[in-house]
């Protein structure tokens, strides 16, 4: 039997010491730094306020053009910087980009480093504490996504999502909101291929004990650049429940995903 248990900022999660995102450790004790769920010795955020760190791969959208670079919305307090000395690429206001935190520091200024221009595509906006259940382990819910639906997906680690135009575009909305609606519920992989194939998708789920690789993914992976081409204007969706975005931060239209 599972036993589930609410953590809230502060509450002791183990006796001993942990190292879980998430997490702070004190006098060998761990405790939560979020709002979040205990089960099976697993501490799972249930809300969370993303904090850039190097590596991490984002999403995000050209908010300004200066000859020392250019300015990208992430969805944080302050603005990223791609380097115009570290990219060969041009890029224009209003443009998405697919790129790598380089580097990160404690009073919120981003370095973007490998970024490339997203094609048109449609942007998402999801809490940085439902990636992981997007993602999925070895990128299997977002390769069931994309076998699902046949689009091409990008997934920032900063909750935004890119999601392009070829393939059943509406379906991948609606399953992202799905996924975001149940990330706290256990069995949310067959969930996801039962919705997707009841609503005209055509996926898959391998078995649970099926080797690596029985599932192939897409020509793309959550931490690979796409082959990018010029993007003209993108369209930004958003979930029923992700965070609002300032709208004078984009350039993009909003779309509602509809109910099923």
């Amino acid at each position: 039997m599972n036993i589930e248990k609410i953590i809230v900022p502060g509450e002791l999660i183990w006796e001993q010491e942990m190292r879980v995102a998430n997490t702070v450790v004190a006098d060998g004790k761990t405790y939560a730094t979020v709002v979040g769920m205990v089960r099976d010795d697993r501490f799972i955020p249930l809300e969370l306020v993303y904090k850039a760190k190097a590596g991490d791969n984002v999403v995000g959208v050209v908010t300004d053009v200066r000859h020392a670079g250019y300015s990208v919305d992430l969805g944080l307090a302050q603005d990223g910087f791609i380097s115009s000395k570290f990219t060969r690429v041009s890029f224009k206001q209003g443009d998405l980009i697919f790129g790598r935190i380089k580097f990160a520091d404690e009073v919120g200024n981003v370095d973007i480093t490998d970024a490339k221009r997203l094609p048109t595509g449609k942007l998402v906006d999801v809490p940085a504490s439902k990636v992981p259940r997007i993602i999925g382990k070895r990128s299997s819910m977002l390769n069931v996504l994309r076998d699902g639906t046949g689009c091409s997906i990008f997934v920032g680690n900063n909750g935004y999502i890119w999601v392009g135009e070829k393939g059943n575009v509406q379906l991948s909305l609606k399953t992202i909101d799905f996924i975001v609606r149940k990330a706290h519920t256990q069995g949310l992989t067959d969930a996801v291929a039962k919705y997707l194939n009841e609503n005209g998708g055509n996926v898959t789920v391998p078995p649970r004990d099926a080797p690596e690789g029985a599932m192939p993914p897409k020509e793309e992976t959550a931490g690979e650049n796409p082959l990018m081409h010029p993007a003209a204007e993108t369209e930004k969706v958003q979930p029923e429940q992700p965070e609002v975005v300032e709208e004078t931060k984009k350039t993009e239209e909003k779309l509602d995903i509809e109910e099923m």
